[in-house]
């Protein structure tokens, strides 16, 4: 528990009662490291027990236990780090919850520009996420594939990003502002497989499209064989982009409807989440 400084002054310290409740002071009495110092000093000089100390009280699970925390015998920069582990984030975020009182809390509350708001719970968003992932799996992507989202900040974006990474798939951010050449450049790079967008959004109470610029951008992206589009509701804006889209039908990817991919029944039991190394991309961010 830190203190706050302002103009060479500190203006605020957490009062005794505070830092006892912390997590912070609750890993420190857990280890007996009796004070922040000691903690600073064997988080630097002790690196591998800080590590595994730290994935376990966050209790980051592994499919696979990593044989040591960090390699390093390659030199820093080339740092290894779970070795021998298997895990998925989506594993951690989600599927562990399963059954338990997790599953009934809030995991996204989302509010757009016109005040309207969405929730969804855990169970929720992990149920979407299975299903989105399922669709993926049906498209023939999977472990490696780089995947775009160039989408707007609704909850669509998240169950995107951890259905991709559920399928062990790589997840590219995309800005929901870009223009197509800053897509194009982005998905040639990493020989990206799909993208998701949508017809648009609305950006200071000006409808701004996205999906004709997704088309634009993906028609030159020879890797690409799918297009993912959520349909919002977003009034005479959708007709026009309904109309501008039609003459784009002949391109090689093909085009799917986001609805129509989710609420497709997939026989058969679920397939879990995919098993990745430590060391597996997970996202790339181009800067």
């Amino acid at each position: 528990m830190s203190e706050f400084q302002f103009g060479g002054e500190f203006v605020w310290h957490p009062t005794p009662e505070l830092v006892a409740q912390s997590n912070l002071q609750r890993f420190i009495q857990k280890h007996e490291l009796g004070s922040y110092d000691e903690l600073m000093r064997r988080s630097t000089t002790d690196i591998e027990w800080f590590w595994d100390a730290v994935l376990s009280d966050l209790d980051i699970q592994f499919y696979k236990p990593y044989l040591r925390v960090v390699d390093l015998s390659g030199g820093k920069p080339w740092a290894r780090w779970c070795v021998g582990g298997e895990m998925n984030i989506v594993h951690n975020m989600l599927d562990k919850y399963t059954g338990t009182e997790v599953d009934n809390r809030v995991a996204i509350k989302s509010e757009t520009e016109d005040g309207t708001t969405r929730t969804l719970t855990y169970k929720a968003l992990r149920e979407r996420t299975n299903k989105m992932a399922a669709a993926l799996r049906s498209l023939g992507l999977g472990k490696g594939d780089a995947i775009g989202v160039f989408m707007p900040m609704v909850p669509e974006i998240v169950i995107a990003m951890l259905a991709i990474i559920k399928i062990g798939g790589i997840f590219l951010p995309l800005f929901s502002g870009f223009g197509a050449a800053a897509i194009i450049s982005r998905l040639n790079d990493a020989q990206a497989k799909a993208l998701f967008t949508a017809n648009g959004t609305y950006r200071r109470g000006k409808f701004c499209a996205m999906k004709p610029v997704a088309h634009k951008a993906a028609s030159q992206i020879s890797t690409l064989e799918h297009l993912i589009v959520l349909e919002q509701t977003v009034g005479d804006a959708a007709c026009v982009l309904s109309k501008q889209t039609r003459q784009v039908e002949r391109l090689p990817y093909k085009t799917h409807s986001w609805n129509d991919l989710i609420n497709l029944s997939i026989p058969g039991p679920q397939r879990p989440t995919a098993r990745t190394s430590a060391e597996d991309p997970m996202m790339v961010i181009y800067t």
